[in-house]
């Protein structure tokens, strides 16, 4: 007798899972842009966590992982912010005269803050001058900042010196100091509401006072 045929339908498959997109990756220069806008707005004490992840688009793990931490992401956007928006005093220091190494300083401070798109003042000056308890790391690293500006417009005065063009009483380091003063001073103004015609009144009478060629 012949058994009765069992007709079997073929096993399907079990459907693949959809695979997962890949997650959306974050423009590292664009989201620095952002937090260097809340570090200069607020200062670094005052820069939380949650506003900066906010305003760069990313996640607090992504924070961490990109960037170490919050004085890590710090140390980065003032990287970009030398790179930014202080070329103009590396381009000062190669003008062939004091008075023009002034000229150039003090016109791209005030370009500086002719830019609406930014918070007036200075990055570097703000946290220099204001931190909190536990932030003197912070501290510590934009003044170092500062004085490598400083030792190397003095740098520059004594060549100058070397080529005539500081004139007596004046020295290589009072004449650089007083003027990277006078470059503090207009950001400061800058930073307090002064508009563009002011900084440059002040900017060109400090330049009718100025010793050299």
């Amino acid at each position: 007798m012949t058994g009765a045929r069992i007709e079997t339908k073929p096993t399907s498959l079990p459907k693949a899972f959809p695979a997962r997109g890949r997650p959306r990756q974050f423009n590292h220069e664009e989201a620095l842009v952002a937090a260097m806008r809340i570090f200069w707005r607020h200062g670094y004490a005052g820069a939380s966590i949650g506003a900066l992840i906010e305003a760069m688009a990313i996640s607090r793990a992504t924070l961490y992982a990109s960037f170490g931490d919050k004085e890590g992401l710090f140390r980065q956007v003032m990287d970009l912010y030398e790179r930014e928006k202080t070329a103009y005093m590396s381009d000062a220091l190669k003008q062939p005269t004091t008075r023009g190494v002034a000229a150039h300083l003090l016109s791209g401070a005030i370009a500086l803050q002719t830019n609406t798109s930014d918070p007036k003042g200075s990055m570097g000056i703000v946290h220099s001058l204001s931190h909190a308890p536990g932030d003197e790391s912070v501290r510590d690293f934009v003044v170092q900042r500062s004085r490598f500006w400083r030792e190397k417009l003095i740098a520059r005065f004594e060549r100058a010196a070397l080529d005539g063009d500081i004139p007596p009483p004046y020295t290589p380091r009072r004449l650089a100091l007083t003027l990277k003063a006078a470059t503090d001073g207009l950001l400061v103004a800058a930073g307090s509401g002064a508009d563009e015609r002011e900084l440059r009144d002040i900017a060109d009478t400090f330049l009718e006072m100025w010793p050299g060629r």
